[in-house]
């Protein structure tokens, strides 16, 4: 650019000879000259351009050479509006301008490009002009791959801050040895407790980690290099707590007692390394897997629940089973010898039982559980469900000498519920049975009832080894008993109370448990809603005496079918029985007996195609389900079938008279 200048025709040139030019001109073009800093000069009123080599790179060959001695404004026409007031603003003697990446876009190889530059426009004093301001002194940089490469590392950290938060983990930097928060997504917020973090040492912002590990793990990471992965671990934390179960002293979102809330995190901890390879900071990732503890924590209870269920359930079959088993070895060692008949058939008859009172349990949890429980509701006088639920655990009382007191409050009218009899009745019962249970041999259990308000309240009141506090939110849940121990007289699987709490819920009420601790007894409380009482009704005939009937006993199991037969004959009734349903189907139409005990799992075809074969060959026989298959959907089945009755096995011999009177007194819808 100095040849350039030198060779100049300036002779012809606004400028004239460079001899006549004024010194200040002269002086900062050798300073422009001679420096490797990018410079320009505009001079003059037309601002008259001169340039260095090193501007001479940055404006293309579109304004080299021809910018040298042109016009300022006739070179940079496309740029006027920018640069225009900025050098007016110098040669005016205002001062002078200082820019710092800005974008002045210029056309330069063939193309309009945003070029950014950092420049200074300072005034070149000149005493000869009007303003004391002969030109302008350009000092330039071109900053455009400095500024573009911040603009991508603007637009890449706004993706990764994108990623980040929408990670459905938490994440967060940590700048430096102290470990300084750089960046936290909301997971990470959220994890502890929406918090301030930005800006503070992990120290400082979580204190509470102090000593459980996590810093000295973070120290050791920055030191050495190496990343860290821990999975499942705890961290106590101060946020706002969250409802748990209790479990042993923790919740299952691991609240603990010293207000701190105790969370399980999967984390990776990788250290960040500058362009040396020296670690500047840490990147943790990870994810709150409490819950997951906590589903684990539960299905370890109910695995353990599970397990203790099937002992106890295996106990408790066991038990009757073994007296079964001695009675039929008696009668089969006896030899034709004369034997206490009777006492051995009580013995038997109070074994089969219990063995029916368990699965009818299980049962009843399988349809409360599948809300498959229909109340059939009417108004109910609340004393009366007492005296029955008293009537019905009598042998059980009387076993361990106890003696239930009914006390009714005196200045309470009649109390009437709305509700099942049969389900309510079986929820004192259990109640009744349950204090049993827990109360010593000769001891008293006391049947309250009076009316609150609108709700009437039923008391089980027993003296027996009560219930501690922290049994108390449990007792009620399936397969719970206060008594794990192996010796356990009374026995039960544990659904009782359950079955209980559902079925009075069922009817609008409530249920507590009411004790002082272990050793002070415990008190059930029912409360259900009154209603208004049921209007007087007629007396009702009794019930006829059952009839001699015809029957077939239709069983492919020998012995059931055999035994029944000859339970039946005792009974005074004509029975008979045969085992294949065809046989079976052809006796009916042939015989026609007043009654059909069938079974349901029969060979070849089952019992409802059975019975779908004799309506339809116009049979008019009484068809009674005899069978193990009690669900709901069974006796809707055995309905559509054609069946007039369905019962499950073990029949009480109550229920089958009952069944059996259907054939002399006209049908019936079927009943269980």
């Amino acid at each position: 650019m100095g040849e350039r200048i030198r060779s100049y025709d300036w002779s012809s040139h606004p400028l004239g000879a460079p001899a006549g030019w004024p010194q200040a001109l002269k002086t900062v073009l050798r300073l422009l000259l001679s420096t490797g800093h990018p410079m320009f000069i505009w001079w003059g009123p037309e601002l008259y351009q001169f340039y260095n080599d090193a501007y001479r790179r940055s404006i293309g060959p579109e304004q080299h050479p021809t910018a040298l001695g042109q016009r300022g404004r006739e070179c940079w026409d496309e740029i006027w509006d920018i640069i225009g007031p900025q050098i007016d603003l110098v040669m005016a003697g205002r001062g002078h301008t200082w820019h710092e990446n800005q974008l002045v876009p210029i056309t330069r190889y063939g193309q309009r490009e945003d070029v950014y530059w950092t420049y200074s426009y300072g005034p070149i004093d000149d005493p000869g002009a009007a303003t004391g301001v002969g030109g302008v002194l350009v000092v330039c940089t071109e900053t455009t791959e400095q500024v573009l490469a911040e603009q991508r590392m603007r637009e890449a950290e706004a993706r990764w801050r994108s990623l980040f938060e929408q990670s459905p983990g938490f994440v967060c930097i940590l700048e430096g040895p102290d470990h300084v928060f750089a960046f936290a997504n909301e997971r990470y917020f959220e994890l502890v407790g929406g918090r301030e973090l930005i800006g503070k040492p992990i120290r400082e912002a979580i204190p509470e980690m102090e000593g459980q590990g996590f810093l000295t793990l973070l120290d050791e990471v920055y030191r050495s290099g190496k990343r860290h992965r821990g999975t499942s671990i705890p961290v106590r934390l101060q946020r706002e707590r969250d409802g748990g179960e209790t479990d042993g002293g923790e919740t299952d979102s691991g609240e603990t007692d010293s207000g701190e809330t105790e969370v399980f995190v999967d984390f990776l901890y990788q250290p960040i390394e500058d362009a040396a390879g020296e670690v500047v900071g840490v990147f943790v990732d990870g994810y709150d897997v409490t819950a997951r503890i906590a589903a684990h924590r539960r299905l370890r209870r109910e695995d353990r629940k599970k397990d203790e269920f099937l002992a106890m359930l295996a106990h408790e079959l066991r038990n009757p089973l073994a007296p079964i088993r001695n009675a039929s070895e008696l009668l089969i060692l006896s030899n034709g010898e004369e034997m206490d008949a009777r006492r051995i058939g009580e013995m038997l008859e109070r074994q089969v039982t219990q063995i029916t009172r368990l699965v009818d349990d299980l049962l009843d949890v399988s349809r409360i559980t599948r809300d498959r429980v229909e109340l059939d509701q009417e108004p109910l006088k609340a004393e009366g469900l007492l005296a029955q639920a008293v009537e019905s655990v009598k042998p059980q009382l009387a076993k361990k000498g106890h003696e239930v007191i009914v006390s009714i409050d005196g200045d309470t009218e009649p109390a009437w519920i709305q509700g099942d009899r049969v389900r309510l009745v079986q929820s004192i019962s259990n109640l009744l049975t349950n204090a049993s249970k827990y109360t010593p041999a000769d001891g008293e259990i006391e049947l309250r009832l009076r009316g609150d308000g609108d709700r009437v309240v039923i008391d089980v009141v027993d003296s027996g080894i009560g219930i501690s506090e922290d049994m108390k939110g449990q007792v009620f849940e399936l397969f719970t008993q206060a008594d794990q121990s192996l010796d356990r007289a009374e026995g039960g699987l544990g659904v009782g109370l359950f079955v209980v709490r559902q079925l009075v819920e069922m009817h609008g009420g409530d249920v507590q448990v009411i004790s002082d601790g272990l050793g002070h007894g415990a008190t059930f409380r029912i409360r259900l809603p009154a209603c208004p009482a049921a209007p007087a009704r007629g007396e009702t005939s009794p019930a006829p005496d059952p009839q001699a009937q015809r029957i077939l006993v239709v069983d492919d199991i020998a012995d059931v079918a055999d035994s029944l037969v000859e339970l039946l004959r005792l009974k005074g009734h004509q029975a008979e029985s045969v085992q294949d349903p065809y046989e079976a189907i052809e006796r009916v139409l042939a015989t026609s007996p007043s009654v059909v005990l069938l079974d349901i799992g029969l060979p070849g075809i089952d019992g409802y195609e059975v019975a779908r074969s004799l309506r339809a060959e116009g049979s008019d026989s009484l068809l009674v389900a005899l069978t193990g298959y009690g669900r709901d959907e069974d006796v809707e089945r055995a309905r559509e079938a054609g069946f007039d009755a369905h019962l499950t096995k073990p029949v009480a011999f109550d229920k089958l008279d009952r069944a059996l009177d259907m054939a002399r007194g006209g049908k019936g819808s079927p009943s269980r």
